[in-house]
């Protein structure tokens, strides 16, 4: 999977005006909805793009929507940066059928599989240096640490950490510290909606962050959403990490 992507289900909820850092898609899976972007008021709506820090709201009470947040400076925000460069306002999606055709996928309905898998094939995120995979896994192993340095991350491919720093962009698109806090934030992401138990305190610790303050900072400035509201509408959002590339 592309671990640079995050995507959820949202069962008719309503978000307040927001922004965020990364790139988004709401994306209907049954009925229309209405959304404020930039500006403008757009109902009856099946979907729309955006890119980073639009402010923009959704109300879709009777609607199953599919989120799609995209790390901006992976290889599927790039893509996305050339596709919308010269679009000031958000792409609006009024029919599915416009859906499928943006994202090149076939049949009637909107699958978000087949788009995850659509949006993630384009942009792989395996490398062929194996030092690059060592590191992409010692990082998703070891996130929650909070002791975790270039320096000591370089040490494990016997590279400078400045050598390594331009090599994980190179094949990834994304800085190492970018890349490191989105993995702590995807799972912190993943616990809130799964272990109903903890605490947000617990939560932060667990994902490497040193408190939920520091949690709830980052995870708005990405996503637009705090921890407390996630956690609150957690039965109404399920976390989509099983689709491939």
């Amino acid at each position: 999977m592309n671990h640079l992507i995050l995507a959820f289900k949202a069962y008719q909820s309503d978000v307040d005006i927001h922004k965020h850092s990364a790139y988004q898609m709401v994306l209907s899976t049954d009925n229309p909805f209405s959304t404020h972007c930039n500006g403008k008021t757009y109902n009856k709506v099946f979907g729309f793009v955006i890119k980073p820090q639009v402010p923009h709201a959704c109300a879709s009470p009777h609607s199953n929507v599919l989120v799609i947040n995209i790390e901006p400076f992976s290889p599927a925000g790039k893509y996305l940066s050339v596709k919308l460069k010269e679009i000031e306002n958000p792409i609006i999606f009024y029919t599915k059928a416009q859906i499928n055709h943006y994202f090149g996928v076939s049949g009637k309905q909107v699958n978000p599989k087949d788009i995850l898998n659509k949006l993630s094939s384009q942009l792989p995120l395996t490398s062929t240096d194996q030092r690059i995979t060592k590191i992409i896994s010692h990082i998703q192993q070891n996130h929650q640490s909070s002791k975790f340095s270039l320096h000591q991350i370089s040490n494990l491919v016997f590279l400078s950490p400045s050598r390594l720093g331009f090599l994980f962009k190179q094949h990834t698109g994304s800085s190492i510290s970018k890349y490191l806090l989105w993995t702590r934030l995807k799972n912190a992401i993943h616990l809130i909606l799964s272990k109903k138990t903890k605490t947000l305190t617990q939560i932060a610790h667990e994902s490497g962050f040193y408190d939920s303050s520091q949690m709830t900072k980052y995870m708005y400035q990405m996503f637009g959403l705090s921890p407390s509201r996630l956690k609150q509408k957690s039965d109404l959002i399920q976390l989509l990490d099983e689709y491939s590339h």
